[in-house]
């Protein structure tokens, strides 16, 4: 599973220039950051032993980044009772805030990192999610103060992402062996990191206390930071030549980042204080919405927009974040709820829950495997078609295990773990292809932020929706088992659009570029 994080495709200057895979080309699919620059080409590392912990501690930033939803998800149980949070729209805002904080900075992080240095603001990652970690343990009967603290921690998890992709592309040689090996461990490290995250919070939360979780993970963190700014070399890290901050979109920012807080966050909190209850969750909504509307307004007066409106005439830069947008929001909801489900209605423990759940890292092995090996031979197109028919069948499966409860798990659940991760690793390297094909060379960078910003958000607001829906499906939690059918029929209603939207919208030309070529070629030989 390549979290919306990891999944997400990255930012920076000329992030996806090199995607552009011929069919020929030995190349994964992996995204790029673009041709490394003269300073990054020049760059030999001391030792391999270097470039080997530099390759690791990339990965390690999908790993966290996507560990810090697991690491709460397992332990929400123990959170809930200790911070008095009693409904699941309470504790979903636990997971809720975490990603939508990280999908709003992950559009500026990318670009922030053009500016100061992707170095930089990686480190800034790793320091910001200890800090945040660390208060998180300490929110003590406190629930807003932890709500707030899983937020901040998510603005650490949009600095990594970002930074992480464009650290490995400006590191190696366009369509080298070792940029393969390096990206292809990136996206195995993200479906590993639900599992690793939950392992840590969940054998805390039984052992001693969740809040030892927190505090382990930003020890971690902390570490890690420090050994990123000893082992990345500065020249690959370093800011892009001929950017000042006055150039920096200021007002887009803060409309954008404005705009996006506040429509997820009506839906979030509609969830625990309902629609009907409480106006100023409207309010909220519109009020996000006019930000979003004059965040799109200002993209076309500023010199270097955040997100240039010239993107969405292009044709099938739309259809592809729409399914992308849908796929991670059924994927949200089957990652938070199929561990809730077990927690709730098969009363597991948290180690055993995770336990459970660990084909997840069996499939997204094999799935991330399977991308070297077919993504150079076979249409994008089809590939993430299959990466959306993955996210249907896990909530399909899902709601199959939800109408058949004393069906044993091998029946639905871990099917459905196994062919789910398939989403996320799949649709990570074919939508980069997709999405390259769609714009020009100079959009590319600010196209790949935008790609990476849809899938963390999404993650976030599909939960939202989804609480809503079991509010008022369960009756506000007096139907528990009729709230989980009607969220994974939710689920399933996202991602059947998503294959639709695929299979009429989306398409690979590069096999039709290279026929072309060929044909051209016999002609004039003719």
């Amino acid at each position: 599973m390549s979290s919306p994080s990891e999944i997400e495709p990255p930012s920076g200057k000329n992030i996806l220039k090199t995607i552009n895979v011929r069919p020929e080309s030995p190349v994964t699919g992996s995204i790029d950051a673009g041709e490394p620059d003269a300073a990054a080409k020049a760059l030999a590392f001391s030792s391999p032993f270097q470039e080997t912990l530099f390759i690791f501690i990339i990965g390690l930033s999908q790993l966290f980044a996507v560990g810090g939803l697991g690491n709460t998800a397992y332990s929400t149980q123990h959170i809930g009772r200790s911070l008095h949070a009693t409904t699941n729209a309470q504790t979903s805002w636990f997971l809720a805030a975490y990603s939508l904080s990280g999908g709003t900075f992950v559009l500026i992080a990318g670009r922030l990192g053009d500016y100061l240095g992707h170095k930089n603001i990686f480190v800034f990652g790793w320091l910001w999610m200890a800090l945040w970690s660390s208060i998180s343990g300490f929110a003590h009967n406190n629930l807003i103060l932890f709500d707030f603290a899983r937020g901040m921690t998510g603005i650490g998890s949009g600095a990594l992402v970002p930074n992480s992709f464009a650290l490995l592309a400006r590191a190696f040689s366009p369509f080298s062996t070792k940029k393969n090996i390096a990206f292809s461990f990136l996206g195995f490290c993200a479906p590993a990191g639900y599992i690793f995250g939950g392992l840590i919070g969940a054998a805390f939360a039984e052992t001693v206390t969740w809040r030892w979780g927190y505090w382990f993970w930003a020890l971690s963190c902390l570490v890690v930071g420090m050994a990123t700014y000893l082992i990345v070399p500065h020249a690959i890290g370093s800011p892009v030549p001929g950017l000042t901050l006055r150039q920096f979109d200021y007002i887009g920012t803060i409309l954008g980042v404005t705009g996006l807080t506040l429509f997820s966050f009506a839906w979030n909190q509609a969830s625990v204080v309902g629609w009907a209850e409480e106006s100023y969750t409207y309010i909220l909504l519109i009020l996000g919405t006019i930000s979003l509307l004059a965040f799109a307004a200002s993209q076309s007066r500023v010199q270097n927009p955040i997100l240039p409106n010239s993107l969405w005439p292009r044709k099938g830069f739309l259809p592809i974040v729409t399914a992308l947008a849908m796929g991670w929001m059924s994927f949200g909801i089957f990652l938070y709820y199929t561990t809730l489900y077990l927690l709730t209605i098969h009363h597991l423990s948290p180690l055993l829950a995770v336990a459970q759940m660990t084909p997840l890292v069996i499939g997204g092995f094999f799935a991330t495997a399977s991308v070297a090996v077919f993504l150079p031979r076979v249409k994008a197109e089809y590939i993430f078609s299959i990466s959306m028919l993955s996210f249907l069948l896990g909530d399909v499966l899902m709601s199959c295990a939800v109408h058949y409860p004393g069906k044993s798990y091998w029946a639905f659940i871990f099917p459905a773990c196994l062919l789910v991760v398939g989403g996320p690793d799949l649709s990570f390297a074919s939508s980069g292809i997709l999405v390259s094909n769609a714009v020009t060379i100079e959009e590319q960078g600010v196209a790949g932020s935008f790609v990476a910003t849809v899938v963390q958000y999404s993650i976030s607001l599909g939960l939202g929706i989804a609480a809503t829906v079991e509010r008022y499906v369960s009756h506000q939690g007096s139907e528990v088992v009729m709230g989980y059918r009607g969220v994974y029929w939710l689920g399933t209603g996202f991602a059947a659009v998503a294959v639709m939207v695929v299979v009429v919208f989306v398409r690979d030309t590069r096999f039709d570029d290279a026929k072309r070529g060929v044909e051209k070629g016999e002609v004039q030989n003719c």
